[in-house]
């Protein structure tokens, strides 16, 4: 493939840096205890990738969460912030990229996966411009 794209995102990842997700959080009405706890808690991802078919499984020390979705097919599922929230979503891939769109009721939010062999950076893009940015390694 062209473009530095990926053909197998599949793997174990974790949170190594992250800026402004408290106010991520806050924008799409995440409660201030659970906010506290997704901002301070280690996180792993595994991702688990069957063609056009992902897995992401969400891991802190107090919860986990799964997201599964197939490219360009509208899914319904977990928001994945700590509540129970469901969203309507529908995800492409662009290169080396994956872009996640959902909505949870009116909060409408798109994630941009930028995926490298070291690992991958999301870009979190929230109501009113509010964007985080969080970057996670590849684990061996």
């Amino acid at each position: 493939m062209a473009g530095g794209a990926f053909t197998d995102f599949s793997g174990t990842y974790e949170l190594v840096s992250s800026e402004g997700y408290e106010e991520y959080l806050e924008s799409i009405k995440v409660d201030a205890a659970t906010r506290e706890v997704l901002a301070a808690d280690p996180q792993t991802v595994e991702v688990r990738q069957e063609g056009d078919h992902y897995t992401f499984k969400s891991t802190v020390a107090t919860k986990a969460s799964v997201s599964q979705f197939t490219l360009g097919q509208e899914y319904v599922g977990d928001f994945g912030y700590g509540d129970d929230r469901q969203a309507k979503g529908i995800a492409r891939r662009d290169g080396n990229r994956i872009i996640l769109q959902r909505k949870a009721g009116t909060i409408e939010t798109t994630a941009v996966y930028e995926i490298s062999d070291e690992g991958f950076d999301v870009m979190l893009l929230g109501p009113n411009g509010v964007t985080a940015k969080r970057r996670y390694k590849r684990q061996p």
